[in-house]
Parts: C-alpha cells; sequence; structure tokens
C-alpha cells in the first residue's frame, strides 16, 4: 500500500529465559534420548519406543516445537491504521480504524492480573497484545470494549497514534 505513511513500527521477541527454557529444555532431553537410542544403540527410558518414535519426537520436539516457540513475536504498525500482528499465530493483523478509538492513553498494568499473563489475553471485550513488561497503550471503543497494546515504546505509540488520527498521513516516525 504505497500511499500510507509509517507512523510506528516495533517488533518484540519473546525472550525471556523462563521462555527460553521452555523452548530448549525439551528438545534439548529429546537431542540428548535420539543421541543414546539411535546414535549409541542403548534403550531411552523405562519403556523405550521404536527408533521410528524417536525419530518422530526429535523432529517435532528437537526441531519443529523450538522453532515454533522461539519465532513468535509480535509486529506493532501504525499507519491509517493499528496493525497488531501476533506471528505465527495470527495470520491476518487485527486491525484497528481511527474510526472506531473513542479514547487512548500511555498505561502501565498488571499482565498476571488484569489478563492472565503475556500474549494474547483477556476476553474478547478486555484484550491484550502484550510480549513483555508492564507498559502500553490502552484502547477504548465506543462499545466500551478495550484493547491493551503492550509496548517498549509506550510514549512513541501514543504519539503516532494522534498523528493516525489527526492526520492521517504525516510522518512522525521511521
Amino acid at each position: 500500500m504505497p500511499d500510507e505513511y509509517e507512523h510506528f513500527h516495533e517488533v518484540q521477541y519473546l525472550r525471556t529465559w523462563w521462555y527460553l527454557l521452555l523452548a530448549l529444555l525439551p528438545a534439548g532431553l529429546v537431542y540428548w534420548g535420539a543421541v543414546q537410542q539411535l546414535y549409541f544403540g542403548e534403550a531411552w527410558g523405562n519403556n523405550p519406543g521404536s527408533d521410528g518414535l524417536m525419530w518422530f519426537l526429535l523432529v517435532v520436539f528437537g526441531i519443529l516445537f523450538p522453532v515454533f516457540l522461539l519465532t513468535i513475536h509480535m509486529d506493532t504498525t501504525v499507519t491509517d491504521t493499528i496493525n497488531i500482528r501476533y506471528f505465527p499465530i495470527m495470520n491476518k493483523p487485527r486491525r484497528i480504524a481511527k474510526q472506531e478509538i473513542a479514547m487512548y492513553s500511555v498505561v502501565r498494568y498488571s499482565p498476571i492480573s488484569e489478563y492472565g499473563g503475556w500474549g494474547i489475553k483477556g476476553t474478547s471485550g478486555h484484550r491484550a497484545y502484550n510480549v513483555s513488561g508492564n507498559r502500553g497503550v490502552r484502547i477504548t471503543f465506543a462499545n466500551g470494549n478495550t484493547v491493551l497494546i503492550g509496548t517498549q515504546n509506550p510514549e512513541q505509540l501514543y504519539t503516532a497514534i494522534t498523528a493516525m488520527i489527526k492526520t492521517g498521513s504525516a510522518r512522525i516516525m521511521g
């Protein structure tokens, strides 16, 4: 869409220590078991599976699972709409048009007590898109529903939304 101007763009990856542990610990265990059983020929575990099962586990939990978890990221862009995408979970971004916005503000929030953690959380009327941290921009719609966009740069996102609403074409940030 060549006639759009980008006001704001941020990509956030899930990279906390516990998340990396969640992604890499199962992979490490499967690699260890696969080496024991497939390379050294020693059955792995008290009730070992076949070599075919071990290959399946190696591919799924040793390769695909960590690749999936390590590629998850949230992409927030403000052009003539606000676009929020959680890749690879959301195929299409959540789009918020300036006409839908009744109010918005920079907020400090509690991800766990307000939304149940990080990710795509909450209910349809009180949704949060966040990756880490506790700051963001909360958008309120005319019907009272809210969307929280977690960001590491809440003031810049707020400024970009203001520019989008006022002009729809002025370039604020690159």
